[in-house]
């Protein structure tokens, strides 16, 4: 069952949790802010859901205080000081914006942040990319997805992102490096249907495509496209977790740890030009997109332009449809 609600409502809605939890309204506007592109973007997986979750670690955080940032050169670090995600890595975006007036490489890492998550990479780099910057992501998550011929949990699903400036819209990459989000197979058991085969197995190892036997039975996640998303993880579980400060693994050997997130953003005149980068790929979309489509294909599409034309028709709407479950649950946490 589904749930149309006017985006005032959730907005109100949203704060008013949210601030019961302990953040301001400053704070509780940004991640609805955040969460409300995710869902007009179609990923649910990535939206309203995670409100209830987002509560309980606001709730039942350590002390915090204000965020620390420190710059060097053009090297930013941020550590969280325990506020929300979505707070600490937007802050760590805004940051890479004022440096980049000065610097044109700049690498950012943030860790000792809650949450369950940081919302959808492409939200930070596509906000980078509509600043006129280059931008690759890395983010470290819990430990949720088997190593390839594993399976026992031991990475996160350590979503990556990339985006860059174009004339209509960025190009923007954003997936996680398992076979499936942990936040689809959340929304797939609420809804009552079954994962894609061959990403996640019951706490035996058997391949299964009941999300449950997964998220309340002791299963896992697998990597996206066998060894080649294993390495993609594990490489994020490094950059976003042993470089930046933050946890990695399972912690085990470790100190304790935080989920983390590394930023590298860079000017697209960095080699070329502005101008000639500029034409350049202006060029190589209009090739990609006048591409002679497959049999079936209703056409070629440049990575985030569904996203784009889904988000202008939602947007439109003034409206957003959610599971009446997630509704049901936003309003359980008042």
């Amino acid at each position: 069952m589904y749930k149309t609600v006017k985006v005032s409502e959730l907005r109100d809605l949203t704060v008013r949790i949210l601030t019961a939890a302990g953040e301001t309204e400053e704070n509780a506007l940004l991640v609805f802010e955040n969460l409300l592109e995710d869902e007009y973007m179609g990923k649910s997986s990535h939206g309203f859901y995670r409100i209830p979750a987002i509560a309980r670690y606001s709730r039942s955080r350590k002390e915090r205080t204000d965020l620390n940032i420190s710059i060097n050169d053009n090297v930013i670090s941020v550590d969280g000081c325990q506020n929300l995600s979505f707070v600490a890595v937007k802050k760590a975006c805004d940051s890479i914006v004022e440096l980049a007036k000065t610097k044109s490489v700049i690498i950012a890492g943030v860790h000792n942040y809650v949450g369950e998550t940081t919302g959808a990479l492409g939200y930070y780099t596509r906000f980078l990319a509509r600043s006129g910057l280059i931008s690759m992501m890395f983010c470290r998550a819990s430990a949720s997805v088997a190593p390839y011929g594993g399976m026992e949990p031991h990475i996160g699903t350590n979503p990556i992102s990339f985006a860059i400036p174009a004339a209509d819209s960025p190009v923007v990459c954003d997936v996680s490096t398992a076979g499936i989000s942990y936040g689809k197979l959340a929304i797939l058991a609420k809804s009552g249907e079954q994962a894609p085969e061959n990403v996640i197995l019951n706490k035996d190892g058997y391949p299964t495509t009941d999300p449950l036997d997964m998220i309340e039975r002791g299963g896992t996640q697998l990597p996206l496209a066998g060894h080649k998303g294993y390495a993609l993880g594990i490489a994020s579980e490094i950059l976003a977790g042993l470089v930046v400060g933050a946890q990695s693994g399972n912690g085990e050997g470790i100190p304790e740890g935080t989920d983390g997130t590394l930023i590298i953003a860079f000017k697209p005149d960095l080699f070329i030009g502005a101008e000639t980068f500029t034409l350049n790929m202006d060029a190589f979309l209009t090739e990609i997109k006048n591409a002679k489509p497959a049999p079936g294909s209703s056409g070629v599409r440049i990575p985030g332009q569904y996203d784009t034309e889904e988000y202008k028709a939602k947007k439109a709407s003034g409206e957003i449809t959610l599971l009446t479950e997630v509704y049901n649950d936003m309003l359980a946490c008042l």
